[in-house]
């Protein structure tokens, strides 16, 4: 008998499998083309079609007079650089700073659309913040002064101007957004009215955390190109209904790269009838950090689900009702809290004063305590991130990750900077991105909800003392309020 080398024996075998599959191939095409009437193989109907070509058409028509242009004027004695969250404010760029300090009229632009026909427009809240005056201009040419409602907390707004039945846009149920629909986002941007760019949600992110930081703590990305004017705008899915608001995009040149963010529409509209109703948004306090479970702490913990206290304030209203570190709450009055973005929805959703169930679990057993919600602060405060717009600097919770990335000892309290604006008292101060601050003129910084109390208290005029943590540095800073 002939040996066959190993190498030959490979080869012989490769024919055969080609051989093999070859012939599988004409038999399953074979038995497929006989069985075409009984599946799905068809092209679609021709006016199915033509429907699905025309969607954007009809959605940019339909929407056209419900988008408005927003202008914000502000006389101010140095033109301010647009930061992050903010940079679609300019609509030609950012602007330069000049040497001369009389004061001089500066103008900023974006978005809006129109959510009631009795003159409600929603936007961004940075693109009407510390606004002198606001100008709403309509698709028909007509031109409006606005009154301005604000919740920074989720960068929202309310512009109220004094027209009737005007084309207001419905809202649609953001928690049903799925990864991959098709969405439009439509504005001004570089002034350019009524732009409509198409793409898809890209992701549904539920929360921001330091490796994952977005510019919201709840936010719909998308591919749909945003870019500076867009900021206010809708994003609509293909019913035309605002899915969310536009508000921010990540790019190193300031230009879209196709990662844009939008507050959910669920968000949006709990906001606007709050503004409506009350004037200010209130929100239910615990007073604590909640964060994901992992696996690990599964097990350890011994619960599945359920959001993990990662610390509790003093004197909060978690604290007073015995919350504790490790704690993992599952339920807040009779509703389910599966993460910890899950109960921070849950929580500011109950009305303030309000005495509610907890249900969580510790050292592997079920209780359940009784706690009286307290307000948040009308910054952000459980969300993770605080707009400090009197002094110009947003900031987020100091957690272990980020204190051990700065280089920050573990035993220090605080909360972080994330961003400075440009021309702020925090700016001309010194403070930097990075920055921890640990005390704002002798109050403790503990958490975002004491940063908030703290800044609630300096007026025009005054001179903070700001201690903040650099590195392994402890810096003393002297921050002049505007």
């Amino acid at each position: 008998m002939r040996n066959i080398s190993t190498a030959a024996r490979r080869d012989l075998t490769l024919v055969v499998i080609v051989v093999l599959s070859i012939a599988l191939g004409f038999s399953l095409a074979a038995n497929f083309y006989r069985h075409t009437s009984a599946v799905a193989v068809a092209a679609p109907p021709k006016a199915a079609t033509e429907n699905w070509q025309d969607a954007f058409v009809v959605i940019a028509e339909s929407m056209a007079p419900s988008v408005v242009h927003i202008t914000s004027e502000k006389m101010v004695k140095r033109p301010s650089l647009p930061g992050f969250d903010d940079f679609f404010s300019w609509p030609f760029g950012p602007q330069r700073r000049s040497p001369d300090t009389e004061p001089q009229l500066t103008k900023a632009t974006g978005s809006g659309v129109i959510v009631r026909a009795d003159g409600y427009i929603m936007t961004n809240n940075h693109v009407v913040a510390g606004a002198d005056r606001v100008i709403v201009k309509l698709i028909d040419g007509r031109e409006f002064n606005g009154k301005v409602l604000r919740d920074p907390r989720t960068d929202l707004a309310l512009v109220k101007i004094e027209a009737k039945d005007l084309l207001a846009a419905q809202f649609a149920d953001s928690d049903k957004a799925k990864v991959g629909q098709w969405v439009a986002a439509i504005g001004n941007p570089f002034q350019l009215r009524n732009t409509v760019t198409v793409g898809v949600v890209s992701a549904i992110h539920k929360e921001s955390d330091p490796e994952n930081p977005l510019p919201y703590p709840e936010s719909i990305q998308t591919d749909a190109a945003i870019n500076f004017g867009n900021s206010g705008g809708p994003l609509v899915d293909l019913e035309g209904r605002i899915l969310g608001i536009n508000g921010a995009i990540y790019s190193a040149s300031g230009g879209n790269v196709g990662i844009g963010f939008a507050i959910p529409s669920n968000t949006a509209r709990d906001v606007m009838t709050q503004l409506i109703d009350k004037g200010k948004v209130v929100r239910g306090y615990l007073g604590l950090l909640p964060a994901d479970l992992t696996p690990v702490l599964q097990d350890k913990l011994g619960s599945k689900t359920g959001a993990l206290v990662e610390s509790v304030d003093k004197g909060s209203p978690a604290e007073k009702g015995g919350i504790k570190v490790k704690d993992v709450v599952t339920s807040v009055d009779g509703k389910p809290v599966r993460s910890g973005s899950e109960l921070r929805r849950v929580v500011q959703r109950i009305a303030p004063g309000a005495a509610v169930k907890v249900v969580l679990i510790r050292d592997k057993k079920q209780m359940t305590l009784t706690i009286k919600l307290g307000e948040a602060p009308s910054g952000e405060e459980e969300s993770g991130t605080e707009t400090g717009d009197k002094i110009g600097l947003s900031v987020q919770p100091l957690t272990p990750e980020i204190a051990k990335q700065l280089n920050i000892d573990e035993s220090i309290k605080g909360v972080v900077v994330r961003k400075v604006e440009a021309g702020s008292a925090a700016d001309r101060a010194g403070i930097r991105q990075d920055d921890v601050i640990t005390e704002i003129d002798d109050d403790p910084v503990t958490s975002v909800a004491s940063f908030s109390k703290a800044t609630g208290k300096l007026k025009s005029g005054d001179t903070a003392i700001v201690v903040v943590q650099r590195g392994e540095r402890s810096v003393i800073i002297e921050m002049r309020i505007d």
